[in-house]
């Protein structure tokens, strides 16, 4: 793959995005969990959602940490401020490394979080740099899945946890032909060309040949289900015009919320909590 073309479209789908993403969901780029017991708002819900990234990773204030797709700093600064651990942030979107500096600076964090305009499948951290890494819906920007994780195997310390809170597709054989065409339009439009690589089973085979040990896979689809539906009802009249004119391509995110909704609710797409050890 012609990586600097990827990382260009990467960049303009962000960049498109970015009044979306500030408006929608105060500068955040990944959706919510809600507990089954109690009612909360999508507010609450990210929170709660960021909060499962600490409980993965055992998160402890000594914890030296790396944020593989942070974009704007919302989940690094939250953690950091959270349990005192240094966290650094890497990204290829430049905009968004201003915006994360003030966000950690305007949350008292500025001294424990560090952002950085980076690959993270080619980082130019030193061998066990980290003991902790997460991502949350950001891999499926990688152009190798397996040279990713290969960089993350490297970085990680002996000992060291992951957590990656990432989307589950179903094969094309239980898909439509419709239903491909347009995973196959959002995977174009939003730079994303290793989503359909989290195929049921398929992640978890990449994670282990990498090198990690004691790999979990935990469905949480019923708890992140509500945040999308939350985006699905904003979505729903614009998206009208969208699919009557075939203009997918041009809105990938209405795309996202109403279509992705639809195979949520039939089992094919999910969403899973992967974590594992080196």
């Amino acid at each position: 793959m012609d990586e600097e073309k990827h990382f260009k479209k990467l960049n303009e789908y962000f960049a498109k995005s970015e009044f979306a993403y500030d408006f929608i969901l105060w500068g955040a780029k990944h959706f919510g969990f809600y507990p089954k017991n109690r009612k909360v708002s999508e507010k609450e819900a990210q929170m709660l959602m960021q909060d499962k990234i600490g409980e993965k990773l055992r998160l402890l204030g000594s914890n030296n940490v790396l944020d593989a797709g942070c974009g704007q700093g919302v989940v690094s600064a939250y953690l950091a401020k959270k349990y005192g651990c240094r966290i650094t942030g890497i990204t290829k979107v430049p905009f968004e490394i201003p915006k994360a500096n003030q966000l950690a600076a305007n949350m008292g964090v500025g001294s424990k979080t560090k952002y950085y305009l980076m690959d993270y499948s080619k980082t130019s951290f030193k061998d066990s740099a980290f003991d902790r890494i997460y991502t949350i819906e950001t891999l499926c920007h990688s152009t190798s899945l397996e040279r990713t994780l290969r960089e993350f195997f490297r970085v990680l310390g002996k000992g060291g946890r992951i957590a990656m809170f990432e989307y589950n597709i179903a094969e094309n054989d239980k898909l439509t032909g419709y239903e491909i065409w347009i995973i196959n339009k959002v995977i174009e439009s939003t730079a994303s060309p290793s989503l359909r690589k989290f195929a049921p089973g398929k992640f978890e085979m990449l994670i282990k040949k990498s090198g990690f040990k004691n790999i979990k896979a935990e469905d949480i689809t019923e708890n992140f289900e509500p945040s999308l539906n939350r985006l699905r009802k904003f979505s729903q009249f614009p998206y009208f015009f969208v699919r009557l004119f075939r203009l997918q391509k041009y809105a990938p995110n209405l795309a996202i919320a109403v279509e992705f909704h639809k195979l949520v609710k039939k089992g094919l797409i999910k969403y899973f909590i992967f974590t594992a050890e080196k």
